[in-house]
């Protein structure tokens, strides 16, 4: 990012300072990715048993990979910063993380959660992944009276169930926004760059392709909407398997119409890499927006050049200097890249959890429940505040809200190129031109 704009550090946000960063990189690389909090550490602390959730097997691995990591590395930042042992009424208590793995799966992940509380109670849920997998999890937990903290379920079919019945799913707070509020709105940054006359498309014509879940099913919803109204003629969304490998048909099918756009998500890298390169393989004059391919760490690394001019508006970007700082401190940690919308958003969410429960001095739901709606977070990659209502920038009570940088949940537009994204719009924060595709159709 350009050295010449002056971002505004949060006052609380969750960076470090090059003492902590040393103090932390000397526990090594075997502590931090062993995870689990030794009592010998805090011989006076008790234990917390806190579970993370997330696809740690299956067909988005990978994102487990990251969401892992992220979590690791605010406890390990937590504990530097002397946030935990927590103090909870008057005691202090160590963290133990719980990993629970969904595998993609709801099923499986109710299964994960239903043994991780008969091994021992668990104090609090953080974090996870599919949709699918959260709209399942609500109500094993409902029954548990447990609050589970920014799970990263999109569907607006879960802002639904706590619009239908807000005292049984109280204690479900979801991390991320409805599509229609954030990650499907890609109308106006569209209209913008046709506007600008960055982007001159030979007609209006798009087309959708979603997973076919909760989270693909709104997202497609949300999006046809946004195009819409932005002037686009957008037939109904292709849905397809997590596991999809051959999208050849609907690519030529989509060449024979004269597509102009096409847009595609996915939570699973291989099926999205294998309609990336396919996309490329068919020659399609059209714009592509690969919604999602960066949630996985090495995205480039299943693309390849196919990725190359991809839009996306699917994460944070590090903007500010602090965000650059945490970048370059995960790479020193993992020898990575990280995936923002995996890694970073789970690190502020563990973080935000720790400083959650200092605050309340207490595990009882309500309680807790009470701190988050009156104790806005800023973490490295958003300001983080739950609505206890819906809200014109949030679809119902306990939904994470949406604002500009830094001022809420905030993404901007991407442009994908060489295994790099830069960021197009909005133009405040732009770092890159928008560059037209090659198009094997001039």
């Amino acid at each position: 990012m350009s050295s010449t704009r002056k971002p505004h550090r949060p006052v609380n946000a969750s960076c470090v300072t090059r003492r902590q960063f040393l103090h932390s990189s000397v526990l090594g690389l075997g502590a931090l990715l062993g995870g689990v909090a030794r009592a010998e550490d805090s011989p006076a602390a008790s234990i917390l048993r806190i579970g993370f959730c997330g696809p740690f097997n299956g067909p988005a691995q990978d994102t487990g990979i990251e969401i892992r990591r992220g979590v690791l590395m605010a406890l390990m930042d937590a504990r530097a910063d002397g946030e935990i042992p927590v103090l909870l009424a008057g005691r202090r208590h160590d963290i133990q993380p719980v990993w629970i793995d969904s595998a993609s799966n709801p099923d499986a992940a109710v299964t994960a959660f239903e043994q991780a509380m008969d091994e021992g109670p668990l104090s609090l849920m953080v974090g996870g992944w599919h949709s699918d997998v959260a709209l399942a999890l609500m109500d094993a937990e409902a029954a548990r009276e447990i609050l589970h903290l920014g799970h990263l379920g999109e569907a607006q079919a879960i802002a639904d169930r706590l619009n239908q019945d807000y005292a049984r799913y109280r204690g479900w707070f979801k991390g991320w926004p409805s599509p229609g509020l954030l990650a499907a709105r890609y109308g106006e940054p569209l209209q913008y760059l046709r506007d600008q006359g960055l982007w001159r498309p030979v007609n209006n014509r798009a087309a959708i392709v979603a997973e076919d879940s909760a989270y693909g099913r709104g997202w497609s919803e949300a999006l046809s909407a946004s195009l819409r109204a932005s002037g686009f003629s957008v037939a109904a969304p292709d849905l397809t398997a997590l596991d999809a490998a051959d999208f050849t048909p609907l690519l030529r099918r989509y060449r024979e119409q004269g597509i102009s756009l096409v847009a595609m998500t996915t939570t699973g890298i291989q099926a999205g890499a294998r309609f990336v390169r396919q996309f490329r393989e068919q020659q399609l004059d059209a714009l592509l927006l690969g919604h999602g391919l960066r949630w996985t760490r090495d995205w480039y690394a299943y693309t390849g050049s196919s990725s190359d001019y991809v839009i996306s508006m699917d994460s944070a970007m590090p903007i500010a200097l602090w965000q650059q700082w945490w970048v370059r401190r995960y790479r020193s940690l993992f020898s990575d890249m990280p995936s923002i919308a995996a890694a970073g958003l789970h690190y502020d969410y563990t973080r935000m959890a720790v400083r959650m429960l200092n605050a309340t001095s207490s595990l009882a739901l309500d309680d807790l429940i009470r701190t988050l709606y009156r104790s806005p977070y800023r973490g490295v990659w958003n300001r983080y505040q739950f609505s206890s209502k819906p809200h014109p920038r949030a679809r119902s009570p306990n939904e994470v809200i949406t604002g500009s940088f830094m001022e809420g949940f905030f993404f901007p537009l991407a442009q994908l190129h060489n295994g790099e994204a830069h960021v197009v719009w909005p133009p405040r924060y732009a770092d890159q031109r928008f560059m037209v595709p090659a198009t094997a159709n001039p």
